[in-house]
């Protein structure tokens, strides 16, 4: 007998559906976008339990017929294409013809729609996958869906749903990424009787991202409008002084639809080379078209991927472009002087300077903190290079063959590394214009530069912090407008920001005031604050309490005081830095988890040398 069976129709279906039904989300996502290939114009969705227990989609588009309206429930039933040559040139959303028939399988679905040449409409009643009911009825030009009791007959599946907060904040977000890619829709979504997100549908782009990243943010944001040979190019990106802690906020479209891409992320990092610091990531609405036979959407079930036919030359393309609105004269003058914490700071002396050396050693430390410790060590501001003093070589070439043993010694006294974790290194100069090489029994190491100092920054603002932990009213408070989906968030933590030394108050809507801030966060207030909500974004498990709100200070404080990759290093302050690594606790990655120094060792530089 044979063991193969070819499953019915019923468990095919509700296997499909595990492809693209994982959650609430990707109901609406299928729904709304099929209501945008109908050519919508206006689209509500409104929420009950977070989408568990209902799922209401209305729109104005085209409508279906008595005919159609039953036919879009089975499997491959579509629209959008014909043949399989049809595939190669996809301008629609929705093409494969699975979406309603897995939603159908999982929940109650109740479809009302009506074309503009039908007197009447058409409703249709289905129940896991089994059409029960089509009549006739009364209602306007266009398509309302009900989706009630999702994963009603699949348990297994509906105990995995999270929170209705957290499955509505999914929501949330995907409609405003979806409103992104067509600002001349009209979009709204409601939950218990409450609007949570609204676009204008005006056309504008600024006006469409103003609803969800505030006016404030879109003031700082530059225009990106480019035609090549290959693509074009549209959208927003944000000024080097405008970044978040995260990538959540970059959007990215290629001919209308939302698409994660590893490489256009990376792609806009790069055009942002020098311009931000590390960890730092721009805010970006991107839209993308190009010919759709040179894209392929048919990766993954979700057509949240894609693979692009000509990727190295879309790769030139953007990055010229990106590069291009970069460049222009009003990004680049005074860029560094207007970042956030690089304007008016106060410049703490460690060191004299003297005849015989010009620099002056300064570090930047946060008012709230001077009193209580300065750092151990000193760097430079970077000086031009003819200001700088031509200095004697830290060895030569006699020392490095046969070294004075009493230099290395007095050296080695001063240089205790924490639990005897970090070699012992001697300098031996930098490489311009980001690492430092230095040397130690097991062979060469290279520093870098910036990232290491952080790491001696973060320790030490962690430690400060830890002991000066308690909050400061600002003089002044700062009004945050907080996106709706974000502001939910904000409402669900209010009472843990303050125990964390952020005191918020609710103004109404989406506006909120931040009155106090724990102490080391007065320099940037906004800045720390929008980091640590998109931290909370990115992580909604994570608890949030004293300890995370500390660690998010120290690390933002360390990226943007520490000694940038292009600063000149003195004798001296190599020497210190590399002292004041080998007293980290964790010395060997920035806060951030970029590697701090490299170690080649004696074996693989005999390897290379052929010795």
């Amino acid at each position: 007998m044979s063991k193969i069976l070819v499953l019915d129709e019923a468990t095919a279906n509700q296997i499909a559906a595990g492809e693209v039904v994982e959650r609430p989300v990707s109901v609406v996502k299928e729904l709304v976008e099929n209501s945008l290939d109908a050519g919508a114009s206006k689209i509500s969705v409104e929420l009950v339990e977070g989408g568990a227990d209902c799922i209401k989609v209305v729109d104005n588009g085209s409508g279906m017929s008595s005919e159609d309206a039953t036919l879009c429930f089975q499997r491959h039933a579509t629209s959008k294409i014909k043949i399989a040559e049809d595939l190669h040139r996809i301008v629609t959303l929705g093409f494969r013809g699975e979406a309603m028939a897995s939603i159908a399988a999982v929940a109650k679905v109740t479809l009302i729609t009506r074309q503009e040449e039908d007197l009447a409409g058409t409703k249709v009643v289905i129940e896991a996958g089994e059409i029960k009911e089509v009549s006739p009825v009364g209602c306007p030009v266009g398509t309302s869906i009900e989706v009630k009791d999702l994963f009603y007959n699949t348990p297994a599946r509906k105990k995995f749903l999270k929170t209705a907060t957290a499955e509505t904040n999914q929501i949330s977000d995907m409609l405003s990424r979806i409103a992104l890619a067509r600002p001349m829709v009209r979009f709204e979504l409601r939950s218990g009787g409450k609007v949570l997100f609204f676009s204008p549908g005006t056309g504008m782009l600024k006006d469409t991202a103003a609803s969800i990243y505030g006016v404030e943010n879109v003031r700082s944001m530059l225009e990106v409008n480019y035609q090549g040979s290959l693509l074009s190019l549209t959208g927003l990106i944000s000024k080097p002084v405008l970044t978040r802690a995260s990538r959540l906020y970059q959007n990215f479209f290629i001919n209308g639809r939302y698409i994660r891409s590893a490489l256009l992320s990376s792609i806009l990092q790069q055009s942002y080379q020098n311009l931000i610091p590390a960890g730092r990531f721009p805010i970006a609405v991107l839209q993308l078209k190009l010919d759709p036979a040179q894209v392929d959407v048919n990766v993954h079930p979700t057509k949240m991927e894609v693979r692009f036919a000509r990727e190295k030359e879309v790769q030139q393309e953007l990055l010229g472009a990106l590069s291009q609105t970069l460049s222009l004269p009003k990004v680049i003058p005074g860029l560094w002087e207007i970042m956030p914490g690089r304007s008016q700071e106060k410049l703490v002396t460690t060191e004299q300077p003297t005849s015989a050396n010009k620099e002056i050693n300064t570090t930047k430390v946060p008012d709230t903190i001077q009193s209580k410790e300065q750092m151990s060590f000193s760097l430079p501001q970077p000086a031009p290079p003819t200001a700088r003093v031509k200095e004697e070589p830290l060895f030569r070439p006699r020392e490095i063959t046969s070294p004075a043993t009493h230099q290395v010694q007095e050296h080695k006294d001063n240089y205790q590394a924490a639990d005897n974790i970090f070699p012992y290194l001697t300098p031996v100069g930098q490489v311009p214009p980001t690492y430092v090489l230095a040397y130690g029994e097991a062979g060469l190491y290279i520093i870098d530069q910036h990232a290491a100092h952080e790491r001696v920054l973060y320790e030490k603002y962690f430690k400060l912090l830890q002991e000066k932990a308690q909050s400061q009213m600002l003089l002044q408070p700062i009004t945050l407008e907080i996106p709706q989906h974000e502001a939910q968030l904000v409402i669900q933590h209010i009472l843990d920001f303050q125990a964390a030394g952020f005191i918020l108050e609710h103004f109404g809507g989406d506006t909120f005031l931040l009155r106090g801030v724990p102490a080391g966060a007065a320099d940037a207030p906004r800045e720390i604050f929008l980091d640590l909500l998109a931290r909370l974004r990115e992580m909604p498990g994570q608890k949030l309490d004293q300890g995370l709100v500390i660690e998010q200070l120290a690390a933002s404080m360390a990226c943007r005081d520490a000694v940038k990759a292009k600063a000149h290093l003195g004798n001296s302050e190599i020497k210190a830095l590399l002292e004041g690594l080998a007293q980290c606790q964790q010395p060997f990655c920035c806060p951030h988890g970029r590697p701090t120094l490299i170690h080649i060792t004696h074996e693989e530089l005999k390897k290379r040398f052929k010795r």
